[in-house]
This record gives C-alpha cells, sequence and structure tokens, in this order.
C-alpha cells in the first residue's frame, strides 16, 4: 500500500497565488488524518451559520484527546485560533503548515519536545463563512488610506462573518453562533494556558514582518500572566525571530499622527514627522485579547504586517508560533504555575481606563517617507500601551442580576445560584447617562458611559433572579459586565435595555455574603 503524501496547503500548492478555502483546509486535515498518526486528533466544535464544519486538531506525544486528558498530564495547553477574521489569511496557512511539519518531525523544529512538553490545541479557521466570502477587493492595498495587504492578488474573505458580525468585537456579547461555541466547547473546557490570536493588521508603515500585543486589562484580570508574557515570553522569542529567522518583531501600534487620519478618514501623510507616540488599540473586553485577560490566563495577539507579501506572511506566522511553542515547552512548569497561581480574582477590578505611556520609549523601525519604497529608518517616541484603571471598584461578594443576564452569564462559564431571601445590597440609580466619541477601532459609534449614585439597604431578590458570586476564576468577568459603570457592561453590550436618568439598573451589588 502507498503511504498517505504529505499534504499542502492550497497556499503552498499554488505559489502563494490563492489562499485556502474551507474545503482546501478540510481536505488538507483529511491528509493528515490519514497518516494514523496518533498524536493527532481531529474533532470538530460544531458548524458555522453556513453549515461548514469549525474543525479542532490536537496534538499530544501522550495521545491527550479531551481537556481532562490533557490537565491530567499536567503540561501547559496552548490554543491558537486563526481566521477570526477571515480575510487576514496568513495565521490560517501557518499553522496547518506548522501542525504538519510537527507531525512530520521536520528538522531543526525541536518538534518531538514540543509535543512531548505540551498539549497543542488549534482552530485554523473560526470564521468560515467569512473565508470563503473570497473576492480580489477585500483588503485591497490602498497606502493612502492604510489600508489592505499585498496578495493574494486572487482575493481574500470578509473581515465580519456571514451575519456582518466582526467577531473579534463579540467576546462579552457572544452575538455571533461562532462565538458561542467557539468559548462553550473550546475555551472554557480546554482553558488553555496560553492562547495564540493570529491576525494581520494594516496602519502605519513600518519594518516589523510582526508586531505583538498582551491583555490591556491588566487591572482587571490577574496581573502575573500578562508580565510573563511582558518580561519573560516575549523578549526571548523576539530574539529567537531574529536570530532564527532573520524577522524583526515589536509591540503592536499605529502612530498617533497616522491614527488621528484613520479615525478621521483621511489620506495620511507619509512625509510628516512622527513624534507624539506608536500607540497600541483600546483596553475593551470586546476584543479577544483582552477578554482572556479577564481570565487571567496568558494571551499572544499576533498581528503580521500587511505591507509584506502574503508568502512572507505566511511565513513570519509560522516562525513566531513555533517561537513561541519552543518557549512554553523549555519553561512548561513556570507557565503552569504561573497560570495555576492567577485564579483567584483581584479584590480591585478595574471597569474603565486610560491609555498612558511607558516610562520608557519605543524604537519603531520605519521608513522616510513612511512608503514601501521609503529609505529604512528609525524613530524613538512614547510607547502608548500602558493601561492604568480610572475606575477602580472593590470586587463585591456577589451580584443579584435578572433572568436574561444570568444566562448570559453562564454562557461566559461563570457558576451562579438560585437568589433566594433578603441581601443587603447596593442598587445602582442612573444619574447620567453620557457618550464619548470611540477610536474607530471600537467600531462602535460612541461609548456609553454611566453615571450612577447608589442605594443601600436590604432588599428581597426578585423571584427568578440569581446570585452571582465573584469568588470564582473568572470573577472579572463579571464584574466587568455587571458593575454599572463599566464602560463594556451589560448596557453596552445589550443585556439591558438602556436607561433614562432616574432609572434603576437591575445589576446589584451584594457587598458581602456574610
Amino acid at each position: 500500500m502507498t503511504p498517505p503524501t504529505t499534504p499542502l496547503t492550497r497556499a503552498e500548492a499554488t505559489r502563494y497565488e490563492e489562499t485556502s478555502r474551507h474545503a482546501d483546509v478540510m481536505t488538507f486535515i483529511a491528509g493528515l488524518r490519514a497518516k494514523g498518526d496518533k498524536r493527532l486528533h481531529v474533532t470538530s466544535f460544531g458548524a458555522s451559520p453556513q453549515g461548514r464544519e469549525l474543525p479542532l486538531l490536537v496534538l499530544s506525544a501522550h495521545g491527550a484527546k479531551t481537556p481532562e486528558e490533557a490537565r491530567a498530564l499536567g503540561l501547559p495547553v496552548v490554543l491558537v485560533i486563526s481566521g477570526i477574521h477571515a480575510g487576514e489569511v496568513e495565521g490560517k496557512e501557518g499553522c496547518l503548515m506548522l501542525v504538519r511539519d510537527l507531525l512530520d518531525g521536520k528538522p531543526g523544529l525541536d518538534a518531538g519536545q514540543i509535543l512531548e512538553s505540551l498539549t497543542l490545541v488549534v482552530a485554523p479557521l473560526f470564521n468560515p463563512d467569512g473565508n470563503d466570502a473570497i473576492d480580489p477587493g477585500n483588503r485591497r492595498l490602498h497606502l493612502p488610506k492604510l489600508t489592505g495587504q499585498l496578495g493574494p492578488d486572487s482575493g481574500v474573505g470578509t473581515r465580519v462573518n456571514a451575519a456582518k458580525i466582526n467577531l473579534n468585537r463579540d467576546y462579552l456579547k457572544y452575538e455571533g453562533a461562532e462565538m458561542r461555541l467557539l468559548q462553550t466547547r473550546v475555551c472554557q473546557p480546554w482553558a488553555a494556558d496560553l492562547t495564540i490570536d493570529n491576525h494581520a493588521t494594516n496602519g502605519s508603515v513600518h519594518r516589523f514582518s510582526m508586531t505583538y500585543d498582551i491583555p490591556h486589562t491588566v487591572e482587571s484580570g490577574r496581573g502575573e500572566p500578562i508580565e510573563y508574557m511582558r518580561q519573560r515570553l516575549l523578549p526571548p522569542v523576539t530574539a529567537a525571530l531574529k536570530a532564527n529567522h532573520g524577522l524583526d518583531a515589536g509591540w503592536y501600534g499605529n502612530f498617533v499622527e497616522d491614527e488621528r487620519a484613520l479615525d478621521a478618514d483621511r489620506d495620511a501623510e507619509p512625509g510628516a514627522p512622527v513624534r507624539e507616540g506608536w500607540m497600541t488599540y483600546p483596553h475593551h473586553p470586546r476584543f479577544g485579547s483582552n477578554y482572556r485577560g479577564l481570565t487571567s490566563r496568558m494571551d499572544l495577539l499576533l498581528e503580521c504586517y500587511s505591507y509584506i507579501p502574503f508568502s512572507e506572511r505566511v511565513r513570519t506566522a509560522y516562525a513566531f508560533m513555533l517561537e513561541t511553542l519552543r518557549y512554553v515547552a523549555a519553561h512548561r512548569d513556570e507557565v503552569v504555575q504561573t497560570v495555576a497561581e492567577s485564579r483567584t480574582p483581584r479584590n480591585r477590578i478595574a471597569v474603565r481606563y486610560d491609555l498612558k505611556a511607558f516610562p520608557q520609549p519605543v524604537e519603531i523601525l520605519t521608513r522616510a517617507p513612511r512608503t514601501l519604497e521609503g529609505a529604512p529608518s528609525a524613530v524613538t517616541i512614547p510607547h502608548l500601551g500602558r493601561f492604568v484603571g480610572s475606575l477602580v471598584v472593590d470586587r463585591p461578594a456577589a451580584y443579584l442580576v435578572p433572568p436574561p443576564v444570568a444566562a448570559h452569564l453562564r454562557l461566559h462559564g461563570l457558576a451562579l445560584q438560585e437568589a433566594l431571601g433578603t441581601f443587603e445590597v447596593e442598587v445602582p440609580v442612573v444619574e447620567a447617562l453620557e457618550t464619548e466619541g470611540g477610536r474607530a477601532i471600537l467600531e462602535a459609534a460612541a461609548v456609553g458611559e454611566l453615571s450612577v449614585s447608589w442605594r443601600r439597604g436590604p432588599r428581597k431578590a426578585p423571584t427568578g433572579w440569581s446570585l452571582v458570586p465573584t469568588d470564582q476564576p473568572l470573577g472579572a468577568i463579571a464584574a466587568y459586565l455587571c458593575e454599572a459603570e463599566s464602560d463594556d457592561g451589560a448596557v453596552e453590550n445589550g443585556l439591558l435595555p438602556a436607561p433614562t436618568p432616574g432609572d434603576e439598573l437591575a445589576l446589584w451589588r451584594v457587598p458581602d455574603l456574610g
């Protein structure tokens, strides 16, 4: 019998003239499966709204197939998510190629150590309906507006899913069916120690093949996993990317001057000086990385540079994932320990933030002028990437919430109890509903912010309401959604109707259960 051949992605097979459709992804996975390698388990976490299977791959030298089996090993679980923005295709191709090469034991990858030292879970195509809506006009390069990417010219899919939902703004609202499936069937049961989320970014012209970021909700979830990423993991991985692959990487962002042009929908000025700073994206947990910060686990947002050729973007995504897996494999015990010691939520939780500069400036590799043909240059400017809580609340013992909010919190993985009897509560009363202009990246016309006063005293829990204890690992999610003055809370996410001044909000704080 002829042994199965090693599969190629559609990108490889077409010399990077095309990207994989959903059918190509499934064919590639079938080719891996046909080899009968017991280190690979192929499963699914459901189907998209248009009926496309959502594949999930589990790699383990120990044959782990389930979250329970993986946890019993005591090894880190690393989850890779690709294709949430389906027009950003390099992560999808790169993760499939990396899975194949790890199983094949390709020389130079340290594949044996990686698969012995961690469990790798891969969702290679999270948004298949958007992926297959391929059109050459999607993400077409238009540098004056700092949009688009270099290839493939045959087209890519859409940023949104078939229902026009941006799934990377849906982590609190759970509007998309794909999001509910990913969270309830993958993220919550597998409880990955580290999640790698693959994207591509346009925006400012620079010379980093990869930019990256970590959760901005540093005063909401526990800070230790976030600081581990910043101080321990990313510096050596960045150095390894340069030493082993010849690729530069740095912190995600845009020049402030370019951000201002993007928000105003006007052309960038490539010849103008940039002095104000290198600015990252907002802190709101509707974004996946910030949401995962609330879970007090490690997270790595990868934003491959759109203005390098498609083949180079795939190579870059592959290389950064590989070097990250190498690091986790070599430091498996401290990764597991850092996450395990961060399960208890913090006592004070930020539910609004201000963006500040780090004490030290950052060097950004760019071009002069800032065009694809500009001469290589570098600037050292303020790094606007430090988030400081502007509203930090004492975490109450619990919240009392009505049935729609309770059902939503259960979807997020929180444990709730039936609310019976009388409680000493703090009931928010709306004093003002303000709006402030949101940055365009929030994809909201305005960010509503409530100002409230409090009515305190004993109240009987209304029939059907639930008690949400906050002393659980996901307690920060409860706080961000249930705090009345949160900037990404229940009202903003449509769980409660928009109030008017004088209304009581059905988000009661229970300061003490004793």
